[in-house]
């Protein structure tokens, strides 16, 4: 009787242990965890470099370029091969349809609607001119007086007086590889987390 008291009390006290083991490694990662959230906060809110910040106006003209080409360029083109542009005296039946040759050809002579006014660069009429169907076309080619032109301002126009230096973090391309690490690190720590979560559970008395 008392063997098996005492095997019993052992066992409990192995499982405690081993509880409590499991509750020192969970806390552990939970600090981690926090410790990495915080990281990943800051480099996702502070500034980048003056340099880089260049280079983010110029991917950002590039990427707003590239989106407008997809939204409305091609659906202007597609809307003026289909008909959906031309107006009065094009054939309600042909909408949707590729123009005929009949058609392309009164199109070119003037002869359809509203096919001479080919307003396919700036769709949205309430707009005068969108810089995005310009940035659409010719990005690539004004891209280096783009450049030129950032070179002569100075980091007082692009705002750097009105933050500390310390607000300042990594450089563009290495803030990307930084937080897709982190955010990699933060998804395996997690992981652990209820891994060991689950074990706690399992040996609850």
């Amino acid at each position: 009787m008392t063997d098996s008291y005492q095997n019993t009390v052992s066992a409990l006290e192995s499982v405690r242990a081993a509880r409590q083991a499991l509750k020192t490694e969970y806390d552990a990662i939970c600090e981690e965890i926090t410790k990495a959230q915080n990281e990943l906060g800051w480099l996702q809110t502070s500034y980048l470099p003056f340099q880089d910040l260049k280079e983010g106006i110029i991917q950002l003209l590039c990427a707003a370029g590239q989106k407008y080409e997809m939204s409305s360029i091609r659906s202007g083109i597609a809307d003026l091969a289909t008909g959906a542009k031309c107006g009065v005296g094009f054939p309600i039946e042909e909408y949707g349809k590729p123009m005929t040759y009949e058609n392309i050809e009164k199109a070119i002579n003037g002869d359809i609607g509203q096919f001479t006014l080919c307003q396919i660069f700036t769709p949205d009429k309430s707009i005068f001119f969108d810089d995005r169907a310009f940035l659409g076309l010719l990005f690539k080619t004004i891209e280096p007086a783009v450049r030129n032109i950032m070179e002569k301002m100075s980091p007082q126009e692009f705002g750097y007086t009105k933050i500390n230096e310390s607000e300042i973090g990594p450089g563009l391309e290495e803030r990307r590889h930084m937080i897709a690490d982190m955010a990699a690190k933060l998804m395996d720590l997690d992981k652990k987390k209820r891994n060991l979560s689950d074990k706690i559970m399992a040996l609850e008395l």
